[in-house]
């Protein structure tokens, strides 16, 4: 028993629920093709997106992407991708055309994992 947490004593208000568990990541998408733009051998994070106008003016706030691979097939190789995530199928296209998928920190936008 005893008396409930602050965090259920207090109203919900719409929208920004409180309490563990209720933080919500929204990420911007990247699929397959809009990899398909870039040049052969470079180097993909979020200023270049940006750049090359693949994440428009509503996701230009979202610092934080997602790269799917449900977008058609990859055709341009030795890419050096740095996201925050990555679906397995994006995962594998990337490194099948001798790419690097490398794991961005969704918080400090640091190296966690380098593949």
């Amino acid at each position: 028993g005893g008396q409930p947490p602050l965090y259920r004593g207090l109203p919900k208000f719409r929208g920004k629920p409180l309490g563990p568990g209720h933080t919500r990541e929204i990420f911007s998408i990247i699929k397959l093709s809009d990899l398909n733009k870039m040049a052969d051998g470079s180097e993909v994070d979020h200023a270049k997106l940006v750049d090359d106008k693949v994440l428009t003016k509503v996701n230009k706030g979202r610092k934080i992407f997602k790269v799917l691979g449900n977008g058609g097939e990859l055709t341009a190789s030795g890419l050096t991708v740095k996201a925050h995530a990555f679906t397995k199928t994006a995962k594998a296209a990337i490194e099948a055309k001798g790419g690097k998928c490398v794991l961005l920190s969704k918080t400090t936008q640091e190296v966690l994992q380098e593949a």
